[in-house]
């Protein structure tokens, strides 16, 4: 551990409290973050803020949790500059289809004229969804949304049978199954594949200014990310349950257990050209981005390169 003298402070946002999330959660809990001498204010972003990305450009947060799609939209929309992203956190789409039926098997035309609870905090999560149900031929405009439900509305919706399909990522969707109130018919994750659907962004001004503190950050990141690929599900959930206080450690653990098993987490921090491009190809055909923008533009990987060199 950094002596006190040597120890740098360093804020970092969430969008949402979610097991989605859990490399952040262990990097924090487990003390890889603070081994590197970092004093970390760990927190979910405040409502004022509306997005990590705007805490960020205020100056109220040094690095945050972000999908890359809002800067490549802003790209999209002209901006000349974005923050950069520069470490992978999920390398899947961690978000899960509950139907209020069981179905054996899944027919994917059972969609068709169906009531869908879309995730509210992103439009990401229903872009990606997407591009799965195309795969199967569906048309995304056949299904009938109900908008405008934050979590805990929509599940509550959904207990009432105002929709026959809820889209929810991890813990909600193990409490739907758990209770007994749905069943999972799609894990978008194995349908989409890896792609970089969420990941580290700073200011390309605290990247430049700040290179020590953010490759102490990526270093304690990188081990955090082997500690997480090397345990199993027990071990990673009693870890970070503290941060789900009102969710039981058996529903951590059973949540932490369905991403890992279908590889959600990366095991290195390394951003891809073709984890990128997965998840443009998804912003394009959802028509969420116009045209292609340059990877070099929205990520960095020279960050990486250099910390996980300085750890041989």
């Amino acid at each position: 551990m950094a002596s006190n003298s040597n120890r740098q402070p360093l804020r970092l946002m969430e969008v949402i409290r979610t097991l989605f999330y859990t490399p952040i959660y262990v990097s924090v809990a487990g003390g890889f973050l603070e081994k590197e001498g970092l004093d970390v204010d760990f927190k979910t972003c405040p409502p004022e803020f509306g997005h990590p990305i705007n805490a960020l450009n205020i100056g109220q947060a040094d690095i945050v949790q972000s999908g890359i799609m809002r800067c490549i939209i802003a790209s999209d929309w002209g901006a000349e500059a974005v923050p950069k992203h520069f470490a992978e956190i999920n390398s899947r789409d961690g978000f899960f289809v509950i139907s209020r039926t069981k179905q054996d098997p899944f027919r994917w035309e059972s969609l068709k004229g169906a009531k869908l609870i879309p995730v509210d905090f992103s439009p990401m999560p229903w872009g990606s969804l997407q591009t799965a149900l195309r795969k199967h031929n569906i048309n995304p405009a056949d299904i009938n949304l109900v908008t405008g439900l934050n979590i805990g509305d929509a599940m509550a919706a959904f207990r009432a049978g105002e929709a026959e399909y809820i889209h929810l990522p991890q813990p909600f969707a193990e409490e739907i199954l758990e209770e007994g109130s749905g069943h999972v018919v799609i894990a978008v994750g194995p349908e989409n594949g890896h792609v970089c659907f969420s990941s580290f962004v700073a200011t390309n001004h605290y990247l430049d200014t700040q290179p020590d503190t953010v490759q102490r950050f990526i270093v304690g990141y990188a081990n955090a990310l082997e500690w997480l690929a090397g345990h199993d599900a027990s071990e990673v959930g009693t870890a970070v349950k503290e941060f789900f206080p009102d969710v039981s450690l058996e529903l951590v653990i059973k949540s932490v257990d369905r991403l890992k098993a279908q590889n959600n987490w990366p095991s290195e921090p390394t951003i891809t050209e073709a984890s990128y491009q997965g998840l443009h190809d998804i912003l394009l055909n959802a028509g969420m981005a116009k045209s292609q923008q340059p990877f070099s533009k929205v990520i960095r990987t020279d960050i990486v390169e250099t910390a996980l060199a300085s750890r041989r």
